[in-house]
C-alpha cells in the first residue's frame, strides 16, 4: 500500500508531548545536534503515531532528543495511523564483530536475570515467536544459545523490555554493532570477516511498543524497525 503525497499529515506539536518507544544513544545525538546547529535545519520530520494525547515515535528518537536537549518547545512530526496496513513493525538483528568468542559469552553471562542455555535453530526461532525467549544469540561457529529470563518462563512486555537493554548495555561500546535482518552466517561473514556472532532479537507488535511508550519503559536502540510505505 502506498502512502499517496495527499494523505501525509505534517503538524507542530510540543516535544514534552511526544514518547520514546526506544533508548538514545547520547553520541549520535550530540553528533546531530552539532549537524543542526552548523546547517540551521532538520531534515526529515520524526515520524510519530497518535495515541492519547500524546505521540509515539515510530522513527525519530535521536532526532526528538537532540531538539529537547537544544532547547526547543516544539517539533514538526509526520502523523501516522499505527494500526493501518502501510505500516510494519519488523525486528533488526545485532551483528557483532571484532571479539572474541569467550570474551563475548562471558559478558553476556554477566547480565543479571538471564541465563544463556544451548539449543538447535528451529527451537530457538519458534522460542522467540513465542516468547518464551527474549533473544538469541548466533555465534560464528554455528552454535545457538537461547537467552532466557531466570525464573520467569513468560516474562511480561515491561521485562522483556528491560533485560533486552542490559543485554544490549553489556556489549554496545566494546565492540562493532552493525543491524540487519539477516540470521544467514555464510552471507554475513563475507560482509563481516571478523563477525563474532549475530543477536537475534524478537519482533514487537505496535500494542506492545505502545505500551512501552506509554508506562516509560524502553527497548535498545536499533532493534526495531518500522516501515512505512510512501
Amino acid at each position: 500500500m502506498k502512502l499517496e503525497p495527499s494523505a501525509i499529515q505534517l503538524r507542530f506539536v510540543p516535544l514534552e508531548r511526544l514518547l520514546l518507544h526506544e533508548e538514545d544513544d547520547p553520541y549520535r545525538t550530540k553528533r546531530l545536534m552539532l549537524t543542526m546547529q552548523r546547517d540551521g535545519k532538520l531534515r526529515n520530520p520524526p515520524i510519530v503515531a497518535e495515541q492519547d494525547n500524546y505521540y509515539i515515535v515510530l522513527d525519530g528518537a535521536t532526532r526528538t532528543t537532540a531538539l529537547r536537549e537544544m532547547g526547543f518547545r516544539d517539533i514538526l512530526v509526520q502523523i501516522v495511523d499505527y494500526n493501518a496496513q502501510m505500516i510494519q513493525v519488523h525486528a533488526w538483528n545485532h551483528v557483532l564483530a571484532g571479539l572474541s568468542h569467550n570474551r563475548l559469552l562471558a559478558t553476556l553471562a554477566d547480565v543479571e536475570g538471564i541465563t544463556l542455555q544451548p539449543v538447535d535453530a528451529d527451537a530457538a526461532c519458534r522460542m522467540l515467536e513465542t516468547y518464551e525467549i527474549i533473544a538469541c544469540v548466533v555465534m560464528r561457529n554455528g552454535q545457538w544459545f537461547a537467552v532466557l529470563c531466570d525464573g520467569e518462563p513468560h516474562p511480561d512486555i515491561n521485562r522483556r523490555a528491560g533485560l533486552l537493554c542490559q543485554l544490549v548495555a553489556e556489549y554496545r561500546g566494546k565492540t562493532e554493532v552493525h543491524r540487519t535482518v539477516e540470521v544467514d552466517l555464510p552471507m554475513l561473514i563475507k560482509e563481516y570477516r571478523d563477525l563474532t556472532a549475530v543477536i537475534v532479537f524478537p519482533s514487537f507488535t505496535p500494542a506492545e511498543l505502545s505500551q512501552i511508550a506509554i508506562e516509560g519503559v524502553k527497548v535498545p536502540m536499533g532493534i526495531t524497525r518500522h516501515v512505512v510505505a510512501g
